[in-house]
């Protein structure tokens, strides 16, 4: 997640340290997504239901963040690994390692919350954000190293960037032959997924739900295979059957369906006595992150090792960018024939429609962060021009350096900022008289008149508001205070993320 974009022609002669370029690109695409994971974490009640991830089929802003993530950790490999020379196998496991435990301690019982320190073992989620990070991260690594080049001649090299310049690359295709044995296990992966999700036969099945302290036994009727619907899609029974229902996440995304929710897309549950009844299906488990939908994740991470790989291996500006971009292209036109072909994006089953559209979007965005950050010899002359304010020079692309900031420290960003949440659940345990009185919420409540007791609900729509009484919009509509909040936090982080690069403190797992 937090790996270095340095250059280094490991193989050839030795290059001294001033020759290294770190291509901030790819630190600026991971900055990019985490100030995204917090827009959408934050936007507050009036437009995150608009943002907030999709509730089933199709995509919103949300959307884009997991499979971003993860196409960068494919594009960081190549490089990162290639600062290694020896205990290359220790350096990934104690990373995988540490991936997952860090994910399993913030997303597996809400880690930490006041009055409910630890974790029952009976109910910790297993699968989460950080874990399938770690899962892509291990694979492809792994396969790295270990894997055979092929180069016209089957050769092994225990490193993943021995340099090719013997074999003259300059084409797509060379780079899909060099690497031709490392796309077999995220492709087949991607086939078994296929395969189970269309072969699988799903049973009917029935389970609890606690309504107004009734325990009801509801059933819901599957007796299919090839249903790619919340109620009875492979990915569910997969999941239930090998993690177990509770150590699943427990409020999946779909329950803010109209089936579920009246006021659809935000989260209002209506009850099985409404009318209409709640669908029975409602309250059954899926995780977004469960085990069968990390099968085609493979896939998303090797598209990513695979631009990686054309940035190691080529080393002019332009030959990089005529190889990225239309592979881009026919990614994201790919993703979206099948879309409409009938298997739609989703990224709760991580659909094949919906693994080509991603990556296809994170390499056009690599593309753009690229020409205005590394590849700058075709800009304009305007675009190069420099600007004198307090003191010293600026130039247009400066404007993106708080994304390149905060992808220089993205594990530390993510964990401490909304999107991990870990800063704000330490703080909640130092107050003032009342636990509802710590720094955050005394900000949140009173500074930007974000009181729970007059918001809306959540992602509830327009007109839903009442106006604010003290703060900074004192008399106005929820709507400003949601946005400034959100902007707000996010200028913080970008402010950390500046203070930390200026300090040159890193934190690389």
């Amino acid at each position: 997640l937090d790996t270095r974009g340095e250059l280094n022609n490991y193989g050839s002669a030795p290059q001294p340290p001033k020759q290294k370029q770190r291509v901030v690109s790819l630190d600026a695409v991971r900055g990019l997504t985490v100030a995204v994971m917090i827009f959408v974490d934050e936007t507050g009640d009036w437009l995150q239901g608009r943002v907030d991830h999709s509730p089933w089929d199709n995509v919103t802003v949300a959307d884009f963040v997991m499979p971003f993530f993860l196409f960068m950790v494919g594009t960081s490999i190549p490089l990162a690994l290639s600062k290694y020379s020896s205990g290359v196998l220790q350096k990934i496991l104690s990373r995988t390692a540490k991936l997952f435990l860090i994910g399993l301690l913030t997303q597996g019982a809400d880690f930490p919350r006041p009055g409910t320190w630890g974790f029952d073992l009976q109910t910790i989620r297993i699968p989460g954000i950080l874990q399938r990070i770690a899962w892509a991260y291990l694979v492809l690594s792994l396969m790295a190293v270990y894997f055979p080049k092929f180069s016209g001649v089957f050769s092994r090299s225990a490193r993943p960037d021995t340099s090719v310049d013997q074999v003259a690359v300059a084409s797509a295709l060379r780079i899909f032959k060099l690497n031709m044995l490392h796309w077999i296990i995220p492709v087949t992966f991607f086939l078994i997924y296929v395969i189970l999700m269309l072969g699988l036969h799903v049973p009917t099945y029935s389970y609890d739900v606690n309504v107004d302290n009734v325990t009801l036994t509801v059933t819901v009727p599957c007796d299919t295979n090839g249903d790619l619907s919340p109620a009875c899609s492979a990915a569910r029974s997969v999941d239930n059957w090998l993690l177990g229902t509770k150590h699943l996440y427990d409020t999946p995304e779909f329950q803010r369906l109209p089936e579920c929710s009246s006021c659809s897309p935000a989260l209002c549950s209506n009850s099985y006595f409404d009318t209409p009844p709640r669908a029975p299906w409602c309250d059954a488990t899926i995780d977004p992150e469960g085990a069968l939908s990390s099968f085609p994740v493979l896939l998303t991470a090797m598209l990513g090792y695979h631009f990686g790989s054309i940035l190691y291996n080529i080393k002019t500006h332009e030959g990089r960018v005529w190889q990225w971009l239309p592979f881009s292209i026919i990614l994201f036109v790919l993703g979206v024939i099948v879309h409409f072909a009938g298997w739609k994006m989703n990224k709760q089953l991580w659909s094949p429609s919906y693994v080509f559209m991603m990556a296809g979007a994170a390499g056009m965005c690599l593309v753009l962060f690229y020409l205005l950050l590394d590849f700058t010899s075709w800009q304009p002359r305007w675009m190069r021009r420099s600007y004198s304010a307090f003191g010293r020079k600026w130039h247009l692309n400066d404007a993106l350096r708080p994304f390149v900031w905060v992808g220089m420290n993205t594990i530390f960003i993510y964990l401490m900022s909304p999107a991990g949440n870990l800063f704000q659940n330490i703080q909640a345990y130092i107050w003032w008289g009342h636990p509802d009185n710590n720094l955050v919420d005394l900000i949140y409540d009173h500074g930007f008149c974000l009181d729970p007791t007059s918001a809306a609900p959540y992602g509830g729509m327009p007109g839903d508001y009442t106006t604010c009484t003290g703060g900074l919009f004192d008399g106005r509509l929820e709507k400003g205070a949601s946005v400034a909040w959100t902007l707000l936090r996010i200028a913080v982080w970008f402010g950390v993320a500046g203070v930390l690069h200026y300090r040159r403190w890193y934190w690389a797992l």
